[in-house]
């Protein structure tokens, strides 16, 4: 009698363990987001300023180029963003041991930026950070190559400036390659942007 209710406890107990235990999936595949856009876009010609001075599609000429575009004066997202940027630039130096990439800020709000102020804005994130600005209707050029915008209200006691958030990688020959959100995972996106610069190196060597 006693060996019965032994069994039904060890049967009772094994579905109760049954029901407790995770049942096992099978693996799937890892499937990983691609973050940047690609594309292959010629720059419309250009002359903008840095602490270097002139500044143009010349300039681009020869090296990987990140760019982006905001104002000193941004309360947050563009600190946020070069903050980000920076920690960007550590993880891509970690995936190469020379230097492939310049970074540069260009500022859409020329008439409250100037070149100077401007250069020690951004190297308070990263020494190797240019800061890049000059007339309205030089800025709105290069703008509309890389498909960005911008807005500047200077209206008495209504100061506003908008602008498009993506960054932009221009490639050696001076084109627009990709468009990027600095908003993801870093590790990734540096991981993905290496792989594209050396896959384009490849390519043309």
């Amino acid at each position: 009698m006693h060996s019965k209710y032994a069994v039904l406890s060890t049967l009772l107990f094994g579905l109760g363990l049954g029901m407790l235990l995770p049942v096992a999936q099978p693996a799937q595949p890892v499937v990983t987001q691609q973050i940047m856009q690609k594309t292959a876009r010629n720059l419309s010609p250009f002359e903008l300023r840095s602490v270097h001075g002139r500044f143009d599609q010349h300039t681009l000429l020869g090296q990987w180029t990140i760019v982006m575009f905001g104002f000193t004066h941004c309360p947050d997202i563009c600190p946020t963003a070069l903050s980000r940027l920076a920690t960007l630039e550590t993880h891509l130096t970690t995936h190469s041991a020379r230097k492939t990439l310049a970074y540069v800020f260009i500022s859409v709000d020329p008439n409250r930026d100037p070149v100077p102020e401007l250069n020690q804005y951004v190297h308070y994130f990263s020494d190797s950070f240019i800061g890049v600005t000059g007339h309205p209707e030089q800025l709105k050029l290069l703008a509309r190559s890389v498909g960005a915008q911008f807005q500047v209200t200077a209206k008495s006691g209504d100061y506003q400036v908008a602008h498009s958030t993506m960054l932009y990688l221009i490639g050696p020959e001076g084109k627009l390659r990709g468009r990027f959100n600095i908003d993801t995972d870093l590790a990734e996106l540096a991981h993905q942007l290496n792989g594209f610069i050396n896959g384009v190196r490849r390519q043309t060597t």
